[in-house]
């Protein structure tokens, strides 16, 4: 099996770490010299897919399935349009995308699904959150406390030319859960717990979560214990928004939970990131491999949801003489990857880190039988690095209003 990523940068970190797990050979094209995806594949073709039709056609042609891994609409778009004419599978459903990449028209799918989700505003009251319609993740997204505070925020939004969204700052855990589906057919998958900078960017995802008491140990490892019923509350509700949808393809689905009550905050159908290796470190489901069968054969394969061992993945960033956990943008940044098996300690890790180097970053993947072990494994981890390069370590900090 040979799998085209388009894209090298977060999302095709992921695609082309969990196509190597499923023993494929991986094709990244990327318009860089030297994404950090591009340590992590096969061969890595430095182009832009729009530029010269006939140079993608030869080699996006040459591959079994085509999987975008980037937010560029028009490339996206681009590929919509010709991949599918070359015969070759295009992993990716851009209908349910153009839903999905605007948060607008992801709170219009919301309100005709019955979808629980923050309050708008003028409806909510302060705290609130403001974040651009057409961006993913933490990217441009403000808590404000007062109405001064509200108006700047707007208004840098839109002097940028974004669209804005308001809405209630809820707060609780936060849950992730991709959704897989086709002809009608959704199936989810493993729900993760997230952490976050003071950024609002996930600087680590915990596997697998428990309700009450249920897997206590699991559950007092990641810091907090979910309501009972929260989880398959979750997964109903991801799956009606796959099938109201129509999604062909992957989705995932973000929640905060918040008065006992699942909420969704963003969809996103396409391949996420950070989520799915600690769904495959977890449970072994391997989620660009589940994608890749579900377009070839036509249907969602059949899936063993149940959890093998817990595992925390997180990222460290040094710099400054300081080494931090902190969000994953740290990652996108960062030189070509290397896999690392046993980095400091723990099972596994990508990063571009070199002996002596003042400034690197690495996604450290640690597993054990509960997530308290797992998160102890990576915590020696990172105190490990900060002793081997003489590094201050920096305390982490949680995102507030």
């Amino acid at each position: 099996m040979r799998l085209a990523i388009v894209g090298g940068k977060l999302q095709g970190i992921e695609a082309a770490y969990l196509a190597a797990k499923a023993g494929y050979e991986t094709v990244l094209v990327d318009r860089r010299e030297a994404p950090p995806a591009a340590g992590l594949t096969d061969r890595h073709v430095i182009m832009d897919v729009m530029e010269d039709g006939e140079r993608t056609r030869a080699v996006l042609g040459s591959c079994d399935a085509v999987l975008p891994a980037c937010e560029d609409d028009a490339t996206l778009a681009w590929l919509d349009a010709h991949v599918p004419a070359w015969d070759v599978p295009l992993l990716f459903d851009f209908d349910a995308y153009r839903v999905t990449s605007s948060k607008i028209a992801s709170n219009a799918l919301f309100a005709r699904l019955d979808v629980p989700r923050p309050r708008p505003w003028p409806q909510a009251g302060f705290p609130l959150v403001v974040k651009p319609s057409g961006a993913s993740g933490s990217v441009g997204v403000r808590v404000v406390c007062d109405g001064r505070g509200l108006d700047e925020a707007r208004g840098a939004l839109e002097g940028k030319g974004h669209e804005v969204v308001v809405e209630e700052y809820v707060a609780g855990p936060s849950l992730s859960l991709e959704v897989l589906c086709w002809d009608g057919v959704a199936v989810p998958l493993q729900v993760t717990g997230l952490e976050f900078d003071e950024g609002f960017d996930c600087k680590r995802v915990v596997a697998p979560v428990a309700e009450g008491d249920a897997g206590g140990e699991a559950a007092a490892g990641w810091g907090c214990r979910l309501p009972a019923g929260v989880l398959e509350t979750f997964a109903g509700v991801t799956v009606r928004l796959a099938e109201g949808l129509g999604l062909r393809g992957l989705m995932d689905v973000e929640v905060m939970v918040h008065d006992a009550q699942p909420r969704v905050l963003e969809i996103d159908a396409r391949l996420p990131s950070q989520t799915p290796t600690a769904v495959y470190w977890s449970s072994r489901i391997n989620i660009v491999e589940m994608l890749t069968r579900t377009f070839r054969e036509g249907r969602v394969p059949a899936v063993d949801r149940e959890p093998k061992r817990a595992c925390v993945f997180e990222h460290v960033h040094a710099r400054d003489g300081r080494l931090e956990v902190a969000g994953e943008h740290v990652m996108g940044s960062a030189r070509p990857l290397a896999k690392a098996p046993g980095f400091f300690g723990v099972d596994e890790a990508l990063t571009d880190y070199e002996p002596g180097r003042p400034t690197w970053a690495a996604t450290l993947i640690a597993a054990g039988r509960t997530v308290a072990e797992a998160r102890a494994r990576a915590d020696e981890a990172v105190a490990a690095a900060a002793a081997e390069e003489r590094l201050q370590l920096r305390p982490e900090g949680e995102p507030c209003p």
